[in-house]
């Protein structure tokens, strides 16, 4: 392999294990869901743009959306390894060429995806300030080279070292490490799925749940829900999980009403409690965790009991969302049958499922190899 096609090779590697993990993250029953929750946030997001009432308000708060999609994606990729502060050092010209390659790579990406949520965003702007498709066509381009130049301009700095930009060396600590950041943004999402080798799991010790693990309820025969409880909170991951997909459900809860409300939160409860499940499996490379004289039948209640709180917290703020913004007690108690029905059927019957099948999988696996 020549050095000057560095970048397509680590290029294709990398795609190629994208769409490698997607089969698992779009299986079971998980693509229906994503497609009457896609279809119903479009449902929503048509009645939102016909009923938004025109003023500074609204006008202001959609310019603040606008700007806020400038900050999504903005990151660039430029594929350095850690090896290579070494491998690479005898031949920097190499190394340059690769960054200068995913940099406009990076730039296209970027520009795509800025180009994607402004076209959402055209029907609103439509309606709060200009019917003019000339005006909205050089939005939409001064936008997308804003979001390159942006990307362009980290690309650069990652390069550069603190308060020395007229240096012409490399700093090849920053390169690597903005690269792992970036990778695991993305991996991360995989990870709540599968185990994805190469990335590490961040933990953080969450010092106001402190008290909260320290007097959480204890079983004698369910000893290891403490420890999924601390794994849920200290493993970002997962914390961060739980509270965008409540984030989504609380504007799920103002934004829409009847039917349709109940069908979208009921489709989030599945997302979210689907995307808990990886977290009964994350001790299972700690020996010291089947020394405990604990079946699987009571690892699998211990798991249920850790995150039956916080899928109840996610209801009781859904369920009050919907009360203060419509006052309709039949709605009220329309959602609340069906989510609690869903949420006991998910918790105490769909994650026993699905650890079941894991399990017997993994087992498989394990003896064919």
């Amino acid at each position: 392999m020549k050095l000057t096609h560095l970048f397509k090779y680590r290029y294709n590697n990398r795609w190629q294990a994208y769409f490698k993990y997607l089969r698992y993250v779009f299986n079971d029953h998980a693509v229906l869901a994503l497609f009457f929750l896609l279809g119903a946030a479009g449902l929503a997001y048509q009645s939102l743009w016909q009923t938004t009432v025109i003023n500074l308000w609204t006008q202001t708060i959609l310019i603040i959306v606008i700007l806020l999609t400038l900050t999504i994606f903005k990151e660039p990729a430029n594929f350095t390894k850690p090896a290579d502060a070494t491998t690479l050092l005898g031949d920097e010209k190499a190394l340059r060429h690769m960054l200068k390659q995913a940099t406009y790579y990076s730039m296209i990406i970027n520009g795509v995806v800025e180009g994607g949520l402004i076209l959402i965003l055209w029907p609103m702007i439509f309606r709060l300030f200009t019917h003019s498709i000339l005006i909205m066509t050089c939005l939409t381009f001064l936008l997308i080279l804003l979001k390159m130049l942006l990307t362009y301009r980290i690309a650069r700095r990652n390069m550069q070292f603190e308060n020395q930009s007229n240096t012409k060396l490399i700093n090849w600590r920053r390169l690597i490490t903005a690269e792992e950041a970036h990778q695991f943004i993305v991996l991360s999402f995989y990870n709540l799925f599968i185990d994805v080798p190469g990335i590490t799991p961040r933990v953080k010790r969450q010092k106001w749940a402190d008290i909260l693990i320290k007097y959480w309820p204890e079983n004698k025969n369910l000893q290891l829900t403490k420890l999924f409880v601390t794994a849920f909170i200290r493993r970002t991951q997962y914390i961060k999980l739980w509270l965008r997909l409540t984030l989504i459900g609380v504007g799920v809860a103002w934004f829409t009403t009847g039917w349709l409300q109940t069908i979208l939160l009921m489709i989030l409860l599945y997302l979210l409690v689907l995307q808990l499940i990886p977290l009964y499996d994350v001790h299972q490379h700690i020996v010291f965790n089947f020394l405990y004289p604990i079946t699987q039948k009571q690892r699998l209640r211990a798991f249920q009991l850790a995150i039956l709180p916080w899928i109840v917290t996610t209801l009781i703020i859904w369920l009050m969302v919907v009360f203060i913004t419509t006052f309709n007690l039949n709605l009220l108690i329309q959602n609340i049958l069906s989510l609690v029905l869903l949420g006991c059927i998910l918790v105490f019957w769909y994650t026993e499922q699905k650890t079941t099948r894991n399990t017997q999988r993994r087992h498989t696996r394990a003896f064919t190899k």
